[in-house]
């Protein structure tokens, strides 16, 4: 009587236990799922913030080179590329720059108002300066974010930067 009961008690503990693993398994379907999107939402958040970084990067090396290159147009005295054909060298400067920017000048700034011009000094230089001067050309530029995980560590969701050169004017 004593294995019966023994034998009985054993089989009422592995129904037990089948039974909970079963119940378990059984109430773990949606599980992979949300472990999946609280992963996937930390990579992605993680991942487009990076991407955020890089294509602000891409932007600011790109205006670098566009006013590096507006400068080199500059200091030759030349006026050839006003879309006016007035000859005016200040928009035929700054149509270089906007050629050299890939488009990014009119999304960086607007209507042209960061673009500033001064001597060695700091002082305001009209018309990109004379003949054998030293002028430094400075852009403030602001890109947006894009990204919620920078936005509190810039100023009103935007990254403010300024892009410089400094070269000397030939004679012309």
């Amino acid at each position: 009587m004593l294995s019966k009961l023994s034998d009985t008690s054993s089989r009422t503990n592995k129904i037990r236990f089948h039974s909970k693993t079963q119940f378990l398994r059984s109430h773990q379907k949606g599980s992979s799922l949300v472990e999946f999107s609280l992963v996937a939402s930390v990579f992605f958040l993680i991942f487009f913030t990076v991407v955020d970084l890089s294509i602000y990067n891409y932007v600011k090396l790109t205006m670098q080179n566009a006013v590096r290159e507006g400068a080199r147009y500059a200091v030759t005295g030349r006026s050839d590329l006003d879309p006016d054909g007035n000859g005016d060298r200040e928009a035929a400067v700054t149509r270089m720059i906007s050629d050299a920017s890939n488009g990014y000048l009119d999304k960086v700034m607007n209507e042209h108002d960061g673009l500033r011009v001064e001597d060695i000094d700091g002082n305001s230089v009209s018309g990109f300066g004379s003949a054998g001067e030293i002028i430094a050309i400075h852009l403030d530029c602001e890109w947006s974010t894009v990204s919620p995980l920078i936005y509190p560590f810039v100023d009103d969701g935007k990254y403010s930067f300024t892009v410089s050169t400094a070269m000397r004017n030939e004679s012309f």
